[in-house]
C-alpha cells in the first residue's frame, strides 16, 4: 500500500474510533431476534410486525432468525453463546421458561441466572382445535367421542411445552388417556388439522384465530380465565365444565443477564414506542392480547410462572433431575 494511502487509512480509523464508530460496537451490528418457531406462526408474525419500528427507534438493522426445535432450548443456547452486547435477543412464548424448568441446567444453561426478561409484548390463552369436519362442536361432545375411542391424541409443541401440559391437565380432568404428539411449531400442526391428519391440537389461541374464522378448523375451547377477545364465540374450558385447567401464555423478549442496564433501558423505550404506534398495535392485536410490561414487571410474571409450573411439572413426573 502507498505510504500516503496507509496514512489516510490510519487517520480514518483514529477518527472513527474517536467518534464511537468502532466495527465491534453493538450499535453498528445488526440486532438478531431469535424466534424459536418456524415461519408462519404467531410468534414469528409478531416479531416481523415489530421489526420496522425497532429498526427505526434503535437506528440499526433488525434481523429475524428462526431457530425452531427442542421447545426453545436451541434458541436459548444460541443466546447464551452469543456476545452479551445487545446484538442477540430472543422473542418467545412462556413455553421456553416451562421447558427450562424441566431441563434444569441443560447443556450448562440456568434460566434464572443466564437470562432476563427484557419486556413482555402480549399474552393469550392456549386453545384446543379440531378439523372443521369434526363431529364435535363443543368440549363436552369432544370428550364423549374420545371416551368411545379410548384415548386422546393431540398435537402440541414439544415435550414440556405449555400446550403439552394443558393437554395433560385437560386429559386428567376429562378422564381421558393422553397421547401427545409433538410438533416444531403451530403452522405444521394447524396444517395437519386442516388436512384431517390430526384429531385435535392444542396451541396458542392466536395461531388458530384466522383459520377458525375461515372455517378451516374449529376451536372448541380456550384455556383462559376469560374468553379470548379474538375468539369471542369460543367458551372457556371452565364454562364448559372443566375448571382449573387454565393455561395463559405470555410472549416476550429475553436477553442475556449480562446485558448492560443502559442497553436494556434503551431497548425497552424503543419497543414501547413501537408498540404504541396505532398501526403496529392493531396488527399485533390480531394475534395476541397486546400487553406491554417493563423488565421489572415482566420479571415478576416470570418468577410467578416458576412458582406455578414447577409443582405441576413435578406432579406429572416431567422434571429431569
Amino acid at each position: 500500500m502507498h505510504a500516503t494511502s496507509r496514512l489516510l487509512v490510519i487517520c480514518l480509523f483514529i477518527m472513527s474510533a474517536a467518534m464511537g464508530f468502532h466495527p465491534a460496537n453493538a450499535a453498528e451490528a445488526p440486532l438478531r431476534v431469535i424466534v424459536p418457531y418456524p415461519a408462519g406462526g404467531s410468534g414469528d408474525a409478531v416479531a416481523r410486525m415489530l421489526t420496522d419500528g425497532l429498526r427505526e427507534q434503535l437506528g440499526r438493522t433488525v434481523i429475524i432468525e428462526n431457530k425452531p426445535g427442542a421447545n426453545g432450548r436451541i434458541a436459548l443456547l444460541t443466546l447464551k453463546n452469543a456476545p452479551a452486547d445487545g446484538s442477540t435477543i430472543v422473542l418467545a412464548f412462556s413455553g421456553v421458561l416451562v421447558n427450562a424448568i424441566i431441563f434444569q441446567n441443560a447443556k450448562g444453561m440456568d434460566f434464572k441466572t443466564d437470562f432476563i426478561g427484557l419486556a413482555q409484548v402480549g399474552s393469550m390463552p392456549a386453545a384446543l382445535a379440531v378439523p372443521y369436519a369434526h363431529k364435535a362442536s363443543s368440549i363436552a361432545e369432544f370428550v364423549r367421542i374420545r371416551r368411545l375411542e379410548g384415548d386422546f391424541p393431540y398435537g402440541m409443541q414439544g415435550s414440556g411445552s405449555v400446550s403439552h401440559l394443558a393437554g395433560l391437565r385437560f386429559a386428567a380432568a376429562a378422564k381421558l388417556n393422553a397421547n401427545p404428539i409433538g410438533y416444531q411449531g403451530g403452522a405444521p400442526m394447524a396444517n395437519d388439522l386442516m388436512g384431517n391428519q390430526l384429531d385435535a391440537g392444542i396451541d396458542t389461541a392466536g395461531d388458530f384465530v384466522e383459520r377458525h374464522k375461515a372455517k378451516k378448523l374449529k376451536v372448541l375451547g380456550v384455556f383462559g380465565y376469560k374468553r379470548f377477545p379474538l375468539l369471542p364465540d369460543v367458551p372457556t374450558m371452565a364454562e364448559q365444565g372443566f375448571p382449573n385447567v387454565e393455561a395463559e401464555i405470555w410472549l416476550g423478549f429475553i436477553g442475556s443477564s449480562k446485558l448492560a442496564d443502559a442497553w436494556t433501558n434503551k431497548f425497552q423505550a424503543a419497543l414501547k414506542k413501537t408498540m404504541e404506534k396505532p398501526e403496529t398495535k392493531e396488527k399485533i392485536a390480531k394475534l395476541v392480547n397486546v400487553e406491554y410490561k417493563s423488565r421489572e414487571d415482566f420479571s415478576k410474571v416470570m418468577a410467578k410462572d416458576f412458582e406455578v409450573w414447577t409443582p405441576l411439572l413435578s406432579g406429572f413426573g416431567l422434571i429431569n433431575k
